[in-house]
């Protein structure tokens, strides 16, 4: 099941919640806030990427956690998932 970052067009409240894409196309998941099913999806920013010195060069990532997040986070440290994008 996928993640989704809604807001409640209601109560304005932004939350993250794990449901179904039948749930959400349905309008079966409520506020936490106020019940309300009446969501809309919120964007959030994602990760960016940019190339040190042109495209042949490796990307660098723009985080400052780089050397202490998880194995499974796309930063400099993780070359084999830099190396795909």
């Amino acid at each position: 099941m996928p993640f989704y970052d809604l807001r409640c067009k209601n109560c304005d409240e932004e939350f993250n919640v794990r449901a179904s894409m039948v749930d959400k196309a349905e309008k079966r998941i409520p506020c936490p806030v106020c019940g309300s099913t009446d969501l809309a999806t919120s964007f959030k920013f994602a990760p960016n990427y940019i190339r040190a010195g042109g495209a042949a060069s490796e990307p660098v990532a723009a985080c400052a956690n780089s050397k202490t997040c998880s194995a499974a986070c796309p930063h400099a440290h993780n070359s084999s998932v830099l190396s795909s994008i």
